[in-house]
C-alpha cells in the first residue's frame, strides 16, 4: 500500500514539474523528467479538434515524420487523401514533415508547396555563415518566402488545421511540442538540424529539429485520437559507406532512432501505415520533389481499402478561394528569384561569413577586375538593400600569369528598389608587395534592368557599368564604362545568348580620351536529342574599334583563356581594328550526382574539349585543351560552382590553366 501510495504522489509531482516547466524553462533540468515533453496551448488544441468533429466522431489525426527531402512524398500522400476526401482534424509533425505540415495547414495545396520549394535553387534561399549562433547556414532567403506567402503575422494557433510540432530542447534536455506561436519562428524551430542551422528560441527553450531523438511522433497523435493515419519517409542506408568516419557519425545516430521508432510502432497497431517508397533516396535529393510526391501518391493509394473507413469530411469550399490568394501571393514571392534570384529580407539581417568568389561574367561582368578574392565578410539586408565590407586577400587564380596574393579591404552595396532592378557599387582596395603599403584601388558602380521575362523561355535586360581600376605601384589607371542589351532565348534543344553593347575604355580618368568600340556576342548550347547528356556549345565575340584609335583590348572576361593577359586588371591591348573569338566546346553532362559522406553533393558535372580561336588584326591565335566543371552544394541548400581548365594558349605560347571559382552567400 504504502509502495503505491509513494508511486502516485511521485507521479503527481512530475506532472506538477511538467506543468511548470512549460511556463518557466530551467536549463539542467533533473535527467528523472527528460522524458516528459513539454506541451504548449494543449488545451486549446483540443477546443480545436473538438470544433471539426463537434463530439459526434473520433478525429483523424495524421502523422508526418521527418526525411529531409524524403519527406516530400508527404505531398503525394496528401494529394492522395484530399482527392478521397479526407481532410485530417490535425497533423503531428517533427522536422521536414512540420514544412509540410504547417503549409498544407495553412491552406496551401501540395502543386503549390512543390511549386515554392522548386520556385528556385535551394542555394538561393539558404547562406553559409560562421557558427556564430549555433549553426553555419541561415535560412534567410527561405524565411522571407514564406512570411510573403503566409504573412508575417501568421500564428500556428490561427491555421485551418491544427499543427502540434514535435522539437527538443536543448535548455531543457525534454521534447517540445508546439501548438502555438509565431509560424515562422516555429517553421524555423522544426529543422533546425544540429550544427546546420542554428537553434531557435521559443519561450525560454532553445529548439533544434525533432527528428534527430524521434523519427516518429505517433505516442503524441494518440493522446487526442485513436484514429491515426502514419506517413513516414524513413531511411535505408544501404548502400552507404560504414567505414567512412562522417558517414559513421550520421548513421550512429539513426541507431537509436531506429530503436525507438520499432518500439513506438509495435505499441500501437490500429493505425493506417503509409510507408512512402522512398527510403533509399538521399536525404538531400530536393530536386526530385516531382518524383518523391508521385511516390508518396501512390505509396497511399496501396491502401485504398483501409483508408475507405476514414471519415470523408472533404475540402471545405472557403479553402479554394484561399488557396488562389496564396497562389496569387507565391508568384509574387518568387518575382525576385525570378530576376535576380534573391528574395527581399523580411526583417533586418547580420551575418558573418567566410566568401570566395571569382566571377568572371555570371552575375554581372567585370573587365577591370581578374582576381579571385578570398575573405571575411559582414553582411547586412534590410529589404530590397543589401550591404557590408569585407577584409581577406586577393589571389590571381584565373592566368596563372603571376603568382601573388595582395590583402584586400572592400566593400558593397545592392538595392533593388524594384522587382527587375538592381544598383550595385562596389569597391576593393589591395596592398602591392613593392612596396607593399601602396594601394591598388577598383570602383564599379553598375544597374540592371530586367526588361523582358518569362522563366525558361526568354530573358532581356539593359546592363549599365562604370569601372575604375587606380594602381599607384606601378603608377596606372585604366577605366571603362560600358552599356549592352544582353538576351537569351530557350527553344526545342537550344538554349541561346546574345549580347549588343557599346564599351568606352581609357587609361587614364579622362572620357575626352576614351577609346569607343562595339561589342556583338552570342553562344548556343545544343543538346543530342537521344542523348542530351551530350552537348556542344558554338559562340562568337566580336569587339570592334569604331573611332579609328586602334587599341583594341582583350580582357580576361571575354572568354580567352591567356597568360598573356595582365594581373590585376586582366587584360592588355592587342589589336588596331577588332578582337574576334570563335568558340567551340564539346562534352558529357553528367546525370549522376554522387555525394560524399552524405553532405556534400557533386551537381552539374561536366567535362568536355575546348577550342577558342582569337583573330586579332591579320594574326590568329588558338587557346585549346579540356575543361571540367561541377557545382558543390552542401546538403543541397549551399553552392559552389567550380569550373578549371588545362590547356596550352599560342598568342603566349604557354601552357595556360584556369581556375574559377564562384561562391554566393548572399543572393
Amino acid at each position: 500500500m504504502l509502495r503505491r501510495f509513494c508511486t502516485v504522489v511521485l507521479a503527481a509531482v512530475l506532472l506538477t514539474f511538467s506543468v511548470v516547466a512549460s511556463d518557466m524553462p530551467e536549463a539542467g533540468s533533473d535527467i528523472i523528467v527528460s522524458d516528459i515533453p513539454v506541451t504548449y496551448g494543449d488545451e486549446a488544441f483540443r477546443e480545436r479538434i473538438l470544433e471539426k468533429t463537434k463530439g459526434q466522431r473520433d478525429p483523424v489525426g495524421l502523422v508526418l515524420t521527418g526525411g529531409s527531402a524524403r519527406a516530400l512524398s508527404h505531398l503525394g500522400v496528401l494529394e492522395y487523401l484530399e482527392e478521397n476526401g479526407i481532410v485530417p482534424d490535425f497533423i503531428i509533425s517533427n522536422s521536414m514533415g512540420s514544412i509540410i505540415a504547417m503549409l498544407y495547414a495553412a491552406g496551401m495545396t501540395p502543386d503549390q508547396i512543390v511549386e515554392l520549394l522548386m520556385s528556385s535553387e535551394l542555394s538561393t534561399l539558404f547562406s553559409f555563415t560562421l557558427p556564430l549562433e549555433g549553426g553555419i547556414i541561415l535560412p534567410s532567403g527561405f524565411e522571407t518566402m514564406i512570411e510573403t506567402i503566409i504573412g508575417p503575422d501568421t500564428r500556428l494557433e490561427d491555421l485551418d488545421i491544427p499543427v502540434m510540432v514535435v522539437c527538443d530542447d536543448l535548455v531543457t534536455k525534454r521534447e517540445v511540442r508546439i501548438t502555438s506561436g509565431d509560424f515562422t519562428d516555429v517553421l524555423l524551430a522544426s529543422f533546425a538540424l544540429p550544427f546546420y542551422f542554428p537553434p531557435r528560441e521559443y519561450e525560454g527553450h532553445l529548439l533544434i529539429d525533432g527528428g534527430v531523438i524521434s523519427l516518429l511522433p505517433l505516442e503524441a497523435a494518440y493522446e487526442y485520437t485513436d484514429t491515426v493515419i502514419v506517413s513516414t519517409s524513413f531511411y535505408n542506408a544501404a548502400d552507404v559507406n560504414l567505414k567512412n568516419a562522417i558517414t559513421v557519425l550520421n548513421t550512429s545516430f539513426d541507431v537509436g532512432k531506429n530503436q525507438k521508432a520499432a518500439e513506438t510502432l509495435k505499441e500501437h497497431e490500429d493505425f493506417i501505415w503509409i510507408r512512402c517508397a522512398v527510403e533509399n533516396f538521399s536525404f538531400m535529393d530536393f530536386d526530385k520533389a516531382l518524383l518523391m510526391k508521385e511516390i508518396g501518391y501512390r505509396s497511399a493509394a496501396v491502401h485504398k481499402e483501409e483508408l475507405e473507413d476514414i471519415f470523408h469530411s472533404g475540402v471545405d469550399e472557403n479553402l479554394v478561394a484561399k488557396r488562389m490568394m496564396l497562389g496569387d501571393k507565391l508568384v509574387e514571392a518568387t518575382k525576385d528569384l525570378e530576376y535576380f534570384s534573391r528574395v527581399d529580407a523580411a526583417s533586418p539581417e547580420q551575418s558573418l561569413t567566410f566568401a570566395f568568389e571569382s566571377d568572371q561574367g555570371k552575375e554581372y561582368r567585370k573587365y577591370l577586375n581578374d582576381t579571385a578574392d578570398l575573405t571575411l565578410r559582414y553582411g547586412y539586408r534590410n529589404g530590397g538593400i543589401e550591404t557590408g565590407a569585407e577584409v581577406g586577400a586577393a589571389f590571381d587564380l584565373t592566368t596563372h600569369a603571376v603568382a601573388a596574393v595582395y590583402p584586400l579591404v572592400g566593400g558593397f552595396f545592392r538595392y533593388y528598389p524594384l522587382d527587375m532592378l538592381r544598383l550595385t557599387l562596389d569597391m576593393s582596395v589591395t596592398l602591392c608587395h613593392e612596396p607593399w603599403y601602396v594601394p591598388n584601388i577598383y570602383l564599379r558602380q553598375g544597374f540592371d534592368w530586367v526588361i523582358l521575362h518569362d522563366e525558361g523561355l526568354y530573358d532581356l535586360r539593359l546592363k549599365e557599368a562604370l569601372e575604375l581600376n587606380t594602381g599607384f605601384a606601378q603608377n596606372n589607371t585604366a577605366m571603362a564604362a560600358s552599356l549592352a542589351f544582353d538576351g537569351e532565348y530557350s527553344i526545342w534543344y537550344f538554349d541561346i545568348y546574345g549580347t549588343l553593347g557599346y564599351l568606352m575604355t581609357s587609361d587614364d580618368t579622362s572620357f575626352w580620351n576614351m577609346h569607343n568600340y562595339l561589342e556583338i556576342a552570342a553562344s548556343t548550347r545544343f543538346r543530342v536529342p537521344v542523348a542530351t547528356e551530350w552537348f556542344a556549345d558554338l559562340g562568337v565575340f566580336s569587339r570592334v574599334a569604331v573611332d579609328g584609335k586602334g587599341d583594341v583590348p582583350l580582357f580576361l572576361s571575354d572568354g580567352y583563356s591567356s597568360t598573356a593577359l595582365g594581373a590585376g586588371s586582366g587584360y592588355t591591348r592587342l589589336s588596331n581594328y577588332h578582337n574576334t573569338i570563335l568558340s567551340f566546346s564539346a562534352g558529357y553532362d553528367f546525370p549522376q550526382t554522387p555525394t560524399a559522406s552524405e553532405f556534400l553533393i557533386f551537381d552539374d558535372m561536366e567535362l568536355s574539349l575546348y577550342c577558342d580561336v582569337l583573330f586579332h588584326d591579320a594574326a590568329v591565335s588558338v587557346s585549346t585543351g579540356a575543361e571540367a566543371q561541377v557545382a558543390i552544394s552542401m546538403l543541397g541548400l549551399t553552392k559552389l560552382p567550380l569550373r578549371i581548365r588545362l590547356g596550352y594558349d599560342s598568342l603566349a605560347n604557354s601552357f595556360v590553366s584556369s581556375f574559377l571559382i564562384t561562391l554566393k552567400y548572399h543572393s
